[in-house]
């Protein structure tokens, strides 16, 4: 395959995906300004909390195992992988519902979220439901159903637009935000669950203890470090959410429409990408092409979130309160601050695997260590300091970090794999 006709098939690719996203996307943004007129800024602050909960676990609850169905080196792997994950999303869920019903109330209290107990079981259901759809979204991307995943992402919006619209409309508020989470997870997932069965049933049948105690061995080193790393990543993400909803009230709830309008559909758009890079990059690394295929990704990337950070920086506040009301309008001015930093996670992220890839998991544990610790660092030290501008300070520490992992990471992609498995051994 020349490099002209690579480029075109992963472009087409990354075009599925990316219709998919923005389709679903577009529901959710035409739902909003309805949805912020049904509910108050502290039922979204609420749901900003629950989904900053469910985030944080969901992603580390396979053991990161899910990360490797596409990297794995054959069918017979990624069917155990797949089964691994899912089963690990199970036990973790079952675990966090027992430890939230030993004490809910100081544990809401200790979040800073009063009033959330009630929820918890919506919580450890939302931890198997955002699990499991990854898990099996990543076995679509190892099989290249992309227009599948696309499909997917659609009629996620189109279920939880319509239920939150609706249970708002009948006054079920805050639960209707938080059902309506849930079953836009739930609704991928079904989607993805019976299609996958329908197409590789006969794949699954090589599934057996004996090949699941061989593949967690094998692919350990996802486990060990991309646990940890993936955590580290998500927490620095969500623990400023529940910092803000402790200290600054209904402020999240004002984070949470500009992560929706914004940070959302940028991350998204990043996930599309990511799911085809992830997809070419094993065989890009065998012709010894990774890094021009990491530039090249990198370079796409850079100009699908140009115009949009533009626009948002330069007609946020105005759009914001015009659609959503003038109850809003530190929503545009929220997004206006971490456009910057959602075009330079959208450049860095996709690319991210290249590190497990070349065999450098350890490597990329450390920097999201720091990462996290840094930007976290810079959301407490101005909730004592300059409290009026938490957010403005955690953007601009989040558009330094990803910056800089972006230049880590394409300078990675020229060195040689690691011995030993490289991206999937240990």
């Amino acid at each position: 395959m020349t490099r002209k006709s690579s480029s075109r098939g992963i472009f087409r690719d990354a075009i599925q995906l990316l219709t998919g996203t923005l389709g679903g996307r577009l529901i959710l943004l035409v739902a909003l300004p309805f949805l912020t007129r049904l509910y108050e800024p502290d039922d979204f602050k609420l749901l900003a909390v629950f989904i900053a909960l469910i985030s944080s676990i969901s992603v580390v609850s396979c053991l990161r195992m899910d990360v490797a169905i596409p990297l794995a080196e054959n069918d017979d792997d990624a069917t155990n992988l797949l089964a691994i994950s899912l089963i690990a999303a199970a036990i973790s869920s079952i675990l966090i519902f027992v430890l939230s019903m030993i004490s809910p109330e100081a544990l809401a209290l200790s979040i800073g979220t009063p009033g959330i107990e009630p929820y918890f079981w919506l919580i450890s259901l939302g931890i198997f439901l955002g699990a499991g759809y990854t898990a099996l979204q990543y076995w679509a991307t190892r099989m290249h159903r992309f227009g599948l995943i696309a499909r997917t992402r659609i009629s996620q919006s189109a279920t939880g637009a319509g239920s939150m619209l609706g249970l708002g409309w009948f006054g079920i508020a805050p639960l209707g935000l938080l059902i309506g989470n849930l079953l836009t997870l739930s609704a991928g997932g079904f989607l993805l669950s019976i299609q996958t069965w329908k197409n590789d049933q006969r794949k699954f049948a090589k599934i057996n203890r004996k090949r699941i105690r061989e593949t967690l061995v094998k692919y350990r080193r996802f486990m060990i470090f991309s646990t940890p790393e993936a955590f580290t990543n998500v927490i620095s993400v969500q623990i400023p959410i529940l910092i803000f909803a402790a200290h600054s009230g209904a402020e999240a709830g004002q984070l949470y429409l500009s992560m929706q309008v914004v940070a959302i559909p940028m991350t998204l758009m990043g996930a599309s990408f990511a799911q085809v890079y992830a997809s070419r990059a094993a065989a890009e690394q065998t012709n010894a092409t990774l890094h021009k295929f990491t530039a090249m990704m990198m370079r796409r990337l850079f100009f699908t979130g140009l115009l949009p950070m533009i626009l948002v920086i330069l007609f946020g506040p105005m759009v914001f309160t015009f659609i959503f009301g003038t109850e809003w309008q530190r929503a545009g001015q929220i997004a206006a601050w971490i456009a910057p930093w959602m075009l330079a996670q959208l450049i860095s992220s996709p690319v991210s695997m290249v590190m497990s890839l070349i065999g450098y998991q350890k490597e990329m544990l450390y920097i999201s260590v720091f990462g996290a610790v840094a930007r976290i660092a810079v959301v407490v030290i101005a909730s004592h300091l300059f409290s009026s501008i938490i957010l403005e300070a955690y953007a601009v520490a989040s558009a330094i970090f990803f910056i800089a992992s972006s230049i880590v990471f394409y300078r990675a992609s020229k060195l040689p794999p690691r011995l030993h498995g490289g991206s999937t051994s240990g």
